[in-house]
């Protein structure tokens, strides 16, 4: 199984970064995962695609889900058909779906949506999907993804404040955001973000067994991001950037 980063920044695209999205190949037989659908969903078009897209939204705000409008393309780019299902939070969901048929988007949405809620785990094609509630403005969903060998946690916008410690604990990948550098922690609260020692704290007390870092300040597009004082807690943690390909 293999995790393809099409968009690793917040906020707005920037020369080397489009916005949150991330692909699972073959996350289920026939069937792909999506975290995310930013801009760098667009990465998707025209590539033969599985009978089944699941697309996991963390919340409504347009960095994680302006990527749906290209939808249309993805669908008739493909060489086979392909069914795309939309999974989120009822708010987020209203919210985005909200945008399709309307004076912001032409054409209606034609594929499926599911409310997800916390509490409990919910299967999606064999594979175990559960949802903690984060602090950011308007709200936002961490995800867990179980296999039977295997587990991933996908956590973006929030403030770190480690109300989702024991939702990611022990977990084998832990995808996390760090949008700001520490000298931004005013910005970072304001805006319900990640610094850098935010990260740290969460590495720490996850004991996720692997680490990789997102959506990034998208003007720091071309900074040091702090690397090496991660890696003192976190050896082997990776640093996300357009394009990278992870086996799982």
């Amino acid at each position: 199984m293999n995790i393809e980063f099409l968009g690793t920044a917040g906020y707005h695209p920037c020369e080397l970064r489009h916005t949150s999205c991330a692909y699972i190949q073959e996350a289920a037989p026939d069937c792909a995962f999506v975290l995310d659908a930013g801009t760098g969903f667009f990465r998707l078009i025209g590539r033969p695609l599985p009978a089944e897209i699941k697309i996991f939204l963390s919340h409504a705000h347009l960095d994680h889900c302006f990527g749906l409008t290209f939808y249309l393309d993805l669908i008739h780019s493909s060489p086979t058909p392909c069914e795309l299902t939309i999974y989120g939070a009822r708010e987020c969901l209203d919210a985005v779906l909200g945008l399709f048929d309307s004076p912001l988007f032409p054409v209606a949405y034609r594929g499926k949506s599911v409310v997800l809620k916390p509490g409990g785990v919910l299967d999606v094609s064999g594979v175990g999907v559960s949802v903690h509630p984060l602090t950011h403005p308007g709200g936002s969903l961490a995800y867990r993804f179980d296999w039977p060998q295997k587990s991933l946690a996908y956590v973006t916008d929030t403030i770190g404040d480690g109300r989702y410690l024991d939702f990611i604990k022990n977990v084998d990948l832990l995808i996390h955001e760090r949008n700001f550098s520490n000298d931004m922690q005013d910005l970072a609260i304001v805006s319900g973000h990640c610094t850098t020692n935010d990260v740290i704290r969460v590495a720490e007390d996850s004991h996720a067994k692997r680490l990789v870092l997102t959506h990034f300040n998208p003007l720091e597009c071309g900074a040091v991001l702090e690397e090496e004082q991660l890696r003192h807690v976190s050896p082997d943690a990776v640093f996300a950037r357009d394009g990278l390909v992870l086996e799982f």
